[in-house]
């Protein structure tokens, strides 16, 4: 160690005692800051220059006037005036030809023209098939790479402040119309007109008031049909319920019309078959009276229980009768149309007095049955006055057979035969039901969509009624200036100063820019790139300027020294004037060109360390590979320029640079100096220098170690080039 401060002492003395070896020195530490103070002033602030760039504007416009509305408008030279008022770039007002031709020349970076239908285009903008309005823009960009960029900011100005004027100019002369309208009401014509416009606006303002009325309706049709929609489920489910109720109505079955005519056919078809048999069986009845009173003397207990078992049959056909009545009477008659009820009633009489006949034979057969055995003699009346029952009883079916067949049973056929044809038409309505119930399954979403329209339709009446109250005012205030030549209301109507509203209309959102890091200017933004490209610079003219090959033995009185001790000491002389050149570029930064930074330590802090980083790059890599390694270095300040970030983002680079970009200690010096010129967020300072610092470490280990077996090599390639007496 000691070796190494006796050759860096050594260094100093010699570079003091030489007065060309300081002038080198002070040079070696000035030219890094002349070269960032001499950038950072000339790009200060050049966007507040613009105004010396001369762009030309041609107006060729012919204006504009409407076969509806005798004004006269000149977009273009209102435009024009705009421009005259604008100092963002120097204007001249000049001819279409010499706009065109100065920008060939040169004479002007660029050129706008407006065009004869300027006006015309951008007064019917809103006609079937208008194209949107065009201007030409001429711009030279042989001149200067940036100018363009800076004109063609101009000619977006441009375009933007016509888009205002047009909004600004078109509503003004809306509203201007209005305001001078108080001109014209002593003429003839122009009470005419305006009594035409008052009723225009009276009949708008009807129409208007009759669709709201009309959208009232709406929804008060759709406030009403929700509730027809919410319950139509319920309204079909209450009709399935009733066809059921007029199934079990009419004695059950698969509906109202099909049970009815099953009732019919089954009803006349039993109680035929009913009345017959019973008919019949009253000859059996008699035959077996006739047996059992015959054989009544020998077998009398046999013959009470026969007697018995033809009273219970008799008892049979009678509660058989006796239910088919009561279902004739009961399910059928309230069923039947006025026009059968007569033959329908007397039928049934007819079927009463049978039971009763059949009643009367039933309780004297019980009785014979019960005194069979008391007395013979008695049994032989008995068995006449049962006959003779079994006589009436049989005589009075057959009356009550003939009278049903002769006279209800036909109309109960017909009447069968038409509920046939009706049965297949409630069969559809019950379909038709059934495919309701269906339909309505999604009465829910049916619901909301009701919802939603109730709610547009509400909302355009409140509109409508809001527009026809405006028309109102309008038709108000018309009245009145027709009637006292005052046209105060529509002055309130539009405000007093149109001028003022067309300019808001024109422009109604302001933009605020709020800086969350700020600096002082483009100049003190741009600090970081110059200054990191002079230390580069400054480390790489040093690096020349100053020999890194090891002094011989025995001339300097030096012991002798290993190659580590000679590459560290060496260094010294490096690392002091790059020390030198990073301090004065800061301080400079700080005091002469006043960049105004958060943190003034820190930004001389980051200038000592990049210094010291770039010099030991620098001089590891001339010291290894010779002048092969100064020309890496010219390369690598090559790479830095563009793919450090320092003046275009990265984003908008090739991926090529965007992925070198971390690579290179410059990307990391320029992000800690922005940090400490416009402020440090979460540490990001830090984090820089230490990304930057980590580039020492391959240096020194090249420097060091991986450097030894070059030295050989880059010994024979001096004294190659020595020989040449050229290099």
């Amino acid at each position: 160690m000691s070796n190494v401060l006796a050759l860096m002492r050594h260094d100093i003395r010699r570079a003091m005692h030489s007065v060309m070896a300081v002038i080198v020195l002070f040079g070696l530490v000035v030219i890094p800051s002349l070269f960032t103070w001499f950038n950072v002033i000339a790009s200060w602030n050049p966007f507040d220059n613009t105004r010396n760039l001369t762009v030309a504007v041609a107006n060729t416009d012919e204006g504009y006037q409407s076969d509806l509305i005798p004004i006269r408008l000149n977009v273009g030279e209102q435009v024009v005036s705009a421009l005259r008022a604008n100092d963002d770039l120097n204007w001249v007002i000049t001819s279409e030809d010499e706009a065109i031709d100065g920008t060939r020349s040169g004479e002007y970076y660029a050129a706008i023209v407006l065009p004869s239908t300027f006006s015309a285009d951008m007064m019917t903008f809103y006609t079937s098939g208008a194209d949107r309005t065009r201007i030409d823009y001429y711009l030279n960009e042989k001149k200067n790479a940036l100018a363009p960029k800076v004109t063609a900011q101009g000619a977006s100005e441009v375009s933007t402040s016509i888009n205002e004027v047009f909004t600004e100019t078109l509503s003004e002369a809306g509203m201007n119309i209005i305001t001078s309208l108080s001109d014209y009401l002593d003429d003839a014509d122009t009470q005419a007109a305006l009594s035409r416009l008052q009723a225009r606006a009276e009949s708008v303002a009807t129409q208007l008031r009759a669709g709201a009325g009309t959208a009232d309706m709406f929804t008060s049709l759709i406030a009403s049909s929700r509730p027809l929609v919410d319950s139509a489920s319920g309204l079909v489910s209450a009709s399935g319920d009733a066809l059921s109720d007029a199934r079990d109505a009419l004695g059950g079955g698969k509906d109202a019309t099909a049970s009815l005519q099953n009732v019919l056919s089954s009803t006349t078809a039993a109680l035929e078959d009913a009345l017959k048999q019973t008919s019949d069986s009253y000859q059996s009845v008699s035959d077996s009276i006739d047996d059992v009173f015959a054989t009544l003397n020998s077998q009398s207990e046999s013959a009470a229980g026969t007697l018995h078992a033809i009273a219970e049959r008799v008892q049979v056909q009678i509660d058989q009768q006796q239910h088919l009545r009561d279902g004739l009477v009961n399910d059928v008659r309230p069923l039947l149309p006025e026009g059968t009820l007569d033959a329908f009633d007397a039928a049934v009489s007819r079927i009463d007095a049978a039971i009763a006949r059949q009643q009367a034979l039933q309780d004297r057969l019980a009785e014979a049955a019960t005194g069979v055995t008391d007395s013979n003699a008695a049994s032989q009346a008995t068995r006449g006055e049962i006959e003779q029952l079994t006589a009436q009883a049989k005589t009075a079916v057959d009356d009550a057979r003939r009278s049903y067949t002769e006279s209800l049973r036909p109309k109960l056929d017909a009447l069968a035969s038409t509920l046939a044809s009706i049965s297949g038409g409630v069969d559809a309505i019950g379909e038709d039901l059934s495919s309701a119930a269906g339909s309505l399954t999604g009465a829910s979403s049916t619901g909301s969509a009701l919802a939603n329209a109730q709610t547009l339709t509400s909302g355009i009446s409140e509109t409508l009624t809001d527009t026809a109250d405006r028309f109102d005012q309008l038709a108000a205030a018309l009245t009145m200036a027709i009637d006292t030549g005052d046209l105060g209301e529509l002055t309130a109507l539009i405000g007093s100063d149109a001028h003022a509203l067309a300019a808001h209309l024109a422009e109604p959102v302001e933009l605020t820019r709020v800086p969350v890091y700020s600096v002082v200017s483009f100049g003190a933004a741009m600090t970081p790139l110059y200054t990191v490209l002079a230390l580069w610079v400054g480390a790489l003219l040093t690096s020349v300027a100053i020999r890194v090959d090891p002094p011989r033995n025995g001339s300097t009185g030096l012991p002798e020294l290993s190659p580590t001790e000679t590459y560290l000491g060496r260094f010294g002389i490096f690392a002091l004037v790059g020390f030198l050149q990073g301090s004065l570029v800061s301080l400079g930064s700080v005091l002469f060109t006043q960049v105004q930074p958060q943190h003034p330590f820190l930004l001389i802090l980051a200038g000592w360390l990049a210094s010291f980083v770039f010099t030991l790059i620098i001089y590891t890599l001339v010291v290894t590979f010779g002048n092969a390694g100064k020309a890496l270095a010219v390369l690598v300040l090559v790479m830095q320029i563009s793919g450090s970030g320092g003046a275009y983002p990265l984003q908008v680079l090739p991926q090529w640079f965007q992925n070198i970009s971390p690579f290179l200690p410059a990307t990391h010096a320029i992000g800690a100096m922005r940090s400490a010129i416009a402020g440090i967020y979460q540490n990001d300072y830090w984090v820089s220098i230490g990304w930057l610092l980590a580039f020492a470490v391959p240096a020194l280990l090249l420097g060091l170690v991986l450097r030894r077996p070059f030295i050989r090599s880059n010994q024979k390639m001096l004294a190659a080039l020595r020989s040449t007496k050229l290099m």
